[in-house]
Parts: structure tokens; sequence; C-alpha cells
């Protein structure tokens, strides 16, 4: 008779898939949140800046122009609403967020959307005219022939 004591079942030799893809998504779940919350305070710490930024032209508009003064304060308000709720809320909240937003006001994400995306392209613009003027005149050039002294 052969013997068969070394056998093993197919479930006992190879490692258990299902629990080893959990394990690696919660993982990266936790690193995803944790990077997310990172970003969240830090734009947090811009919004209010900026928030800082508009209570002080309101103090310095008060005297000249009331109303325009009112309405920059009531927007710095506003947004040191949003720096606290960006400190307050998780990632998947502020997406739900600015998900219903889209909804609701889908013309004004679209503004933003250009907005931003024109401050972008001007910030890499900016960027890419730095790095050019740094490489020099004859950064472009090909250096076949040439005898830089």
């Amino acid at each position: 008779m052969a013997d068969t004591s070394h056998a093993t079942a197919p479930n006992e030799t190879k490692p258990d898939l299902g629990a080893a893809v959990s394990e690696i998504k919660n993982a990266l779940t936790g690193k995803a949140e944790e990077l997310a919350g990172r970003s969240a305070e830090t734009g947090a710490d811009a919004v209010s800046a900026l928030g800082k930024t508009a209570a002080t032209l309101a103090g310095s508009l008060q005297d000249q122009s009331p109303a325009v003064a009112d309405y920059v304060r009531s927007t710095g308000q506003r947004i040191d609403r949003l720096a606290d709720d960006l400190r307050d809320k998780s990632a998947g909240e502020l997406l739900t967020m600015a998900t219903d937003f889209g909804k609701r006001q889908p013309l004004a994400l679209l503004a933003g959307s250009v907005i931003v995306g024109f401050a972008l392209s001007r910030i890499v613009k900016a960027g890419m005219g730095a790095s050019t003027e740094a490489a020099g005149p004859r950064a472009n050039e090909p250096n076949v022939g040439r005898i830089d002294v």
C-alpha cells in the first residue's frame, strides 16, 4: 500500500488569499486616510490663513467703506467655518459634502473648477519658466560640436 501520511489537504498548504487581500486592503485604507488627514490639515491651515487675511482686510476697509468691510468680514467668517470643517471632518465626509454641493450647485462647481485649473496652470507655467531661466539661454540646444568656455 502507498503511504499517504505526507499528503495534505489543498487548504492546508495554500495561504488564505482572502485574509491576505483583506489585510492589504485595511493597511492601504489606513494609509490613505492618514495621508488625506494630513492633506486636509494642511489645507485647513491655508484656508484659515485666508480667513484671517479677510478679517484684516475688513478692518482696514471699515472706515472707507463699511458695506464692503461687512461683506468681506462675513466672507472671512464663512472661510473660517470651512477651515473648521476641514479639520473636523474625515476625507470621506468631505468628499460627500463636495459631491452634494456639486449636485446642488453644478455651475458653481464648474466655475470653481475653471478657477482652480487656471490657477494651477499659472503656477506650473511660472515654475517651468523659472527652471528654463536657471538652465540658461542655450538649455534647449544640443551640445554636439560646441565647445563651451
